[in-house]
């Protein structure tokens, strides 16, 4: 008995001792009173935050004329080892109302296989989508809903009101998460891009953007920091198979935007213009071309690095009765210099049959700057009908959704 009254003493002693060591161990919390200092609303150092953001106002215009865009497409069979199911493709896009009695912009790849369109404002009434019209050259349709009294887009110039570094926004239902803002910058203008997953749909003179385009964006808005529409959005480059921003997306510009859905309200059709036709086969002048050509005919060019070199000239064509010439290395047309795998092309196919174009070139056989008059013609129909081969080289771009 009087060892288990020594135990239990020992151990009392023991935990008191272990406590008072933990005093010392772990740091006592010093008692405080009070909160956070109040928040600072609507006011930044020395500005008004919200008036002056003009992404802010931005987002705030342009989300009021963007709408979401779901459609349904016609059963397809399901196949699989057990036989097939029906399945029904369901797609979702974005478009860009344009008059406030409900006629919508969008890309004909959101919906011109659509059995059924439902189209969602930025308030969230839902409205019956009835496919006016398409200009499929373009990857444009017009959408019409049965509703009065929209906000609707107000259009910039893209051939004039913008450049190189500008500041955009773009507006869509991304990811079919709902109206999603990024922002960026016009990254390039007038580029040709081509897919050959959309039924070969060719873009001319795209606008190119770094703000963030994802699967959904189709059919939104690229727009100003005022707000006004300059393109409609329909392509991004991607590396990987599910079509993920990667910072290079596409636009169709304001202008043609324009004049195609004008057309398609009123004639319910909008076709290509014919395009001009130089007859020239080139490629962009390169080091490694100027340094081929020095060493095996023996021709100097002083600038190998821009232009186009000139490969063939098409017998009786513009170019051959204007006094082009194999081996002409081309610089500037109209006065607009010549850079790239499309810089030619693109300035040609900008022009009609039958304009006259000064096309400025190095002649190496002069050695030196000749400005010739070209007076282009129409693409012959046996190049019009010819399809365009993939370029498995470089990547491919993806239609945004």
């Amino acid at each position: 008995m009087r060892k288990l009254g020594v135990f239990i003493l020992a151990a009392v002693v023991g935990v008191l001792l272990y406590m008072n060591a933990q005093r010392y161990l772990v740091p006592q919390m010093e008692t405080v009173t009070g909160g956070l200092s109040p928040k600072v609303t609507g006011q930044a150092p020395g500005q008004d935050a919200g008036r002056s953001n003009p992404t802010r106002r931005a987002a705030r215009v342009a989300e009021a004329y963007v709408v979401n865009v779901d459609t349904t497409g016609r059963p397809v069979p399901d196949w699989s080892p057990w036989g097939f199911a029906w399945r029904t493709p369901k797609g979702r896009g974005s478009g860009v109302v344009v008059r406030e009695d409900g006629f919508i912009a969008t890309n004909n790849h959101v919906v011109g296989d659509a059995q059924e369109i439902q189209v969602t404002l930025q308030d969230g009434k839902k409205y019956g989508g009835q496919l006016w019209a398409r200009a499929p050259d373009y990857d444009l349709a017009l959408i019409k809903i049965r509703a009065k009294g929209l906000h609707y887009a107000r259009f910039a110039d893209s051939d004039k009101d913008i450049a190189v570094g500008d500041p955009v926004i773009a507006v869509g239902n991304a990811l079919g998460l709902g109206t999603t803002v990024t922002s960026g910058i016009i990254s390039a203008r007038e580029r040709r891009v081509e897919s050959q997953d959309k039924n070969n749909i060719s873009l001319e003179a795209a606008i190119q953007t770094d703000a963030a385009i994802n699967p959904g964006n189709s059919g939104g808005a690229l727009s100003l920091l005022d707000g006004r529409l300059i393109g409609i959005n329909t392509a991004i480059f991607s590396v990987n198979q599910g079509g993920g921003s990667i910072g290079i997306g596409f636009a169709i510009p304001s202008n043609t935007v324009y004049k195609a859905v004008q057309s398609l309200i009123q004639n319910r059709t909008f076709e290509r213009p014919p395009r001009g036709f130089i007859g020239l086969l080139t490629m962009p002048m390169t080091p490694e071309i100027a340094q081929g050509a020095k060493a095996q005919i023996g021709v100097d060019y002083p600038v190998p690095t821009t232009g186009a070199w000139v490969r063939q000239v098409v017998p009786s064509g513009p170019a051959d009765a204007g006094g082009i010439k194999s081996l002409d290395q081309i610089l500037a047309v109209d006065g607009k210099a010549v850079k790239g795998d499309n810089g030619l092309s693109g300035i040609i196919q900008t022009r009609k049959p039958g304009d006259q174009v000064k096309v400025k070139l190095y002649r190496p056989a002069l050695g030196r700057e000749i400005t010739l008059d070209v007076k282009l013609s129409g693409v012959p129909r046996q190049l019009e009908q010819q399809p365009t081969l993939p370029q498995p080289s470089t990547p491919v771009p993806g239609w945004a959704n």
